[in-house]
């Protein structure tokens, strides 16, 4: 992994304690950096200063790191708060700091909208609002604004339950759920942005910001598909060959140059030889991806890890950056040679 630039001024929980950052630094050399550094495109640290700071005193040259490309600045401050909420043992003080922090940067935010982002209870941020109302440091009567928020953190295509946890299928109506930010800017870093999302909903564009996206009402696999493609297609027997085979079609025609195709790790699947014996790279990753509901909470842990399939002449950038979140292997076929299957609609 290439080495992060010089830390930005995104840390938004007070520093570790002496015994805390010596407890992690002795962990970092023991295990090395089990979470990656996270950055955007400039190189500027989002998460991961104290990793950062350890890795320097201990003189470890290379650490996993997951580049954010795209977000604004309060967007880089909302994430970065979002995950230390997440993942530190931080006090109710703290937290409802943090809470007021995206509250000023966002008054207008609905509190179920903060909590969403932010993972916690929107009672919370409602109290927290009322305080700040109280002391002036934001506007009142903005709490119920139906007005367009700003873009959320949690992103990735529309995906819908069938009812059994982790089982999704196309389109049902029953329960829309989201994918982890992870993984989603993620692909966004290899691809440099996604010119098509083809099995989508409006509402995910708030996230995704695919320059065209297809949604059940559209049909995309009745569309053309080209440029650089993000692929979370439905899960549904009935449905999901159909997306793979329309992909791995238009991949070998040459009219998609580049995509990433998110599926269950179902290796038993004649969709998933097809899709491996025309891909160039899979991650295979570390852990079932726990996807969100609109409010934001984690679902039930599904019944199947998943794979990720890079299409495209540039397997490097997606070892590099998929590498942090699992095990990233090579088929023995290169994708360029794959036999065209039949396309389908």
């Amino acid at each position: 992994m290439s080495r992060p630039d010089a830390p930005a001024p995104h840390q938004v929980c007070p520093p570790l304690s002496d015994d805390e950052f010596a407890a992690l630094k002795a962990d970092i050399a023991t295990r090395g950096v089990l979470v990656p550094v996270e950055c955007d495109e400039a190189g500027n640290v989002l998460d991961g200063h104290h990793r950062l700071r350890a890795c320097r005193e201990l003189g470890v040259a290379f650490w996993p790191r997951v580049v954010r490309a795209g977000l604004s600045e309060a967007e880089k401050r909302q994430h970065a708060r979002t995950l230390n909420l997440a993942r530190r043992h931080l006090t109710s003080e703290q937290k409802r700091a943090l809470v007021a922090d995206q509250l000023r940067d966002t008054p207008a935010m609905a509190d179920r909208a903060v909590a969403e982002g932010l993972r916690v209870d929107h009672k919370t941020v409602g109290a927290v609002r009322d305080a700040l109302e109280r002391a002036g440091e934001i506007p009142q009567g903005l709490r119920d604004r139906n007005g367009c928020p700003p873009r959320p953190i949690p992103v990735s295509t529309w995906r819908v339950s069938q009812g059994a946890p982790g089982v999704a299928t196309a389109w049902s109506g029953e329960t829309e759920w989201f994918t982890p930010p992870e993984i989603l800017g993620a692909a966004r870093a290899v691809l440099g942005g996604f010119d098509l999302d083809p099995a989508s909903h409006d509402m995910a564009q708030r996230s995704v910001r695919a320059a065209r996206h297809h949604t059940r009402s559209d049909d995309g696999l009745a569309q053309p598909w080209s440029g650089r493609v993000w692929l979370n297609p439905p899960y549904g027997a009935a449905l999901l060959h159909r997306f793979v085979d329309k992909l791995v079609g238009h991949v070998a025609a040459g009219d998609v140059r580049a995509a990433i195709l998110l599926v269950d790790n179902r290796t038993d699947t004649e969709w998933f030889h097809r899709a491996a014996a025309a891909c160039a790279r899979i991650c295979l990753t570390r852990g079932r991806v726990r996807f969100l509901t609109p409010e934001g909470e984690a679902a039930a842990s599904p019944t199947n890890g998943s794979a990720l399939f890079y299409f495209g002449d540039n397997p490097a950038a997606f070892e590099e950056v998929f590498g942090a979140l699992g095990l990233v292997v090579r088929p023995a076929r290169p994708w360029a040679r794959a036999p065209a299957p039949t396309r389908s609609r």
